[in-house]
């Protein structure tokens, strides 16, 4: 086991729980326009996939996956994490139901493209999985667990966010947009508790990245999300413009409370909206800032915790009881 200080502790927590209680938020509005629910103020049953208040998507049981994985191989694994993906789609592998729903389009044909054809590097998988609609967010829902087990690595960390977004979404503004977000998370992380959000959201806080960026990420990394208002936003499933709005709700909120209920009140794709922010709000303000209704209330909540405690090595997986439906 290693040395994690309390507060980095409590941070890299907060990113894992974080993810899982925002896509719970968000899932009961899931493809819903603010006009056609009532304001979401704490969880809730129902939306389109009718899951108790509290339970989660395909956003956490993927993120999970990703996590059992870097622990079991200690590290990023490309071939581990598929056949995990594979066992969530077709075996309800950490799945909050026991069964895979909610999966996107663009990660279907990906695990069903490695079940055909094993895993497959370099530009033919990025050929094989091109597509015009293919630039969605369902990667970076998903990124938490490389960050929490690469913190101490900023190198790494990027280097595997890359890696993982590869897997199912290899279209290039979707790796770029998880490396940007790697890098502000890790921002986040090597910062003072409650360092001013404008210097660690700003393009030049980015200097450690060596890509050419898209047009579009430019112009949010420029601040596009400081001066639009909420209807001014694309809630769909498009990975920029989900950074951007995840963004926005950070960087105007006063809490982690405030920034999911004002981000997940959007609808659209809420789940994965309030996945994105609760890796970014969670590193900032740390497990104890989430409210303790909703880590109560949270599907599973003492195991996702304990993941992220065996993902930074302040605990031993011998330590921790996997439930069934995680082994």
């Amino acid at each position: 086991m290693e040395y994690v200080h309390e507060e980095r502790l409590d941070r890299l927590r907060g990113m894992l729980v974080g993810l899982s209680v925002g896509d719970a938020m968000g899932a009961p509005v899931e493809f819903l326009s603010p006009a056609m629910f009532e304001p979401v103020h704490g969880f809730r049953e129902g939306g389109p996939h009718y899951l108790p208040a509290g339970y989660w998507t395909d956003d956490t049981s993927l993120a999970l996956c990703t996590a059992v994985s870097l622990i079991q191989k200690n590290g990023h694994d490309s071939l581990d994490q598929m056949i995990r993906y594979s066992r969530w789609y077709r075996e309800g592998f950490a799945s909050s139901t026991g069964m895979a729903f909610g999966i996107g389009e663009q990660t279907r044909r990906a695990i069903e493209l490695f079940e055909d054809h094993g895993l497959i590097y370099g530009e033919l998988w990025q050929t094989m999985l091109q597509n015009p609609y293919g630039a969605g967010n369902g990667a970076i829902m998903r990124l938490a667990p490389v960050l929490i087990h690469y913190h101490h690595d900023s190198e790494l960390a990027v280097r595997y966010a890359s890696d993982n977004a590869f897997l199912t979404h290899p279209d290039s503004r979707c790796v770029e947009t998880n490396q940007v977000f790697a890098q502000l998370i890790l921002n986040v992380l090597n910062s003072p508790p409650g360092f001013d959000k404008s210097s660690l959201l700003s393009f030049d806080s980015l200097i450690t990245l060596s890509i050419e960026l898209g047009d579009e990420l430019m112009a949010v990394l420029n601040g596009s999300f400081r001066y639009k208002n909420a209807e001014q936003l694309n809630t769909g499933g498009q990975v920029v413009n989900t950074l951007e709005a995840v963004l926005w709700a950070f960087y105007h909120a006063s809490s982690f409370e405030e920034g999911l209920l004002a981000l997940v009140n959007l609808g659209g794709d809420s789940d994965t909206l309030g996945a994105v922010y609760g890796q970014l709000a969670g590193a900032y303000w740390g497990y104890n800032a989430i409210p303790y209704e909703w880590r109560a209330g949270l599907f599973a909540e003492p195991v996702i915790r304990h993941l992220a405690d065996c993902l930074c090595g302040y605990s031993s997986p011998q330590n921790v009881q996997l439930p069934d439906w995680l082994v």
